[in-house]
């Protein structure tokens, strides 16, 4: 039967494990304590199976929980970074799951928190916000939700108000304003905001020149 030969502590304060002089895998002293792992330890080949699944299912919610240290993700990018580390699928799908049971993980909410951070410090529209959310693997229903799903076509208010305070921080338009209106028209596309209620913010915010009667 196989027998742990060696128990040697990690860099990065893990212990590796060795069994017929072999390397195994690292472990975490909790795993070393739940197997009674010590030098002479026999183990047959199902327990060195079931050993290197929970090392593996360690050393995944240890990398999910760092890169969620930084800053909240989408089950997707989460999903995406982990298997870039080399964790297997199997892994990082009960990583994931795990992760959502503690509420570590949760689309709904991140979008919620994308939505309002993007709105308020970056100054994005809808359209821009939406396409980041895609891009980061959430669920179109979800981000209708988080955007506000009953918002018309032409844009809700809130939406036209954003646009319009991102226009007034540049400061009232100054001749010739067909030239601002076209540099305003394209600083709110590339922001995300769609094109009605950018025509719409336009409008308005060229009440604010000193030829507030030269409308589009």
């Amino acid at each position: 039967m196989p027998v742990v030969t060696a128990l040697r502590a990690t860099r990065r304060g893990h212990v590796a494990v060795h069994v017929d002089g072999s390397f195994v895998c690292s472990v975490s002293d909790s795993l070393v304590a739940r197997w009674r792992l010590f030098q002479g330890r026999e183990l047959d080949d199902d327990a060195l199976v079931q050993l290197r699944g929970q090392a593996s299912a360690e050393r995944v919610l240890t990398d999910a929980h760092r890169l969620l240290g930084h800053r909240a993700r989408s089950r997707h990018e989460l999903s995406r970074r982990l298997l870039q580390k080399g964790h297997d699928d199997e892994a990082v799908a009960g990583a994931l799951e795990r992760l959502a049971a503690d509420g570590l993980v949760d689309d709904a909410a991140f979008a919620r928190s994308y939505v309002a951070d993007k709105r308020g410090l970056s100054g994005w529209g809808s359209q821009r916000i939406r396409r980041g959310l895609v891009e980061l693997g959430v669920d179109a229903a979800l981000i209708d939700a988080a955007l506000g799903a009953a918002a018309t076509p032409e844009g809700d208010d809130a939406e036209l108000e954003r646009a319009l305070a991102a226009l007034r921080r540049r400061g009232a338009p100054q001749p010739p304003l067909d030239a601002a209106r076209r540099r305003a028209y394209q600083a709110l596309l590339r922001r995300g905001f769609s094109t009605a209620v950018a025509y719409a913010a336009i409008r308005r915010w060229s009440a604010d020149g000193p030829t507030g009667a030269d409308e589009t």
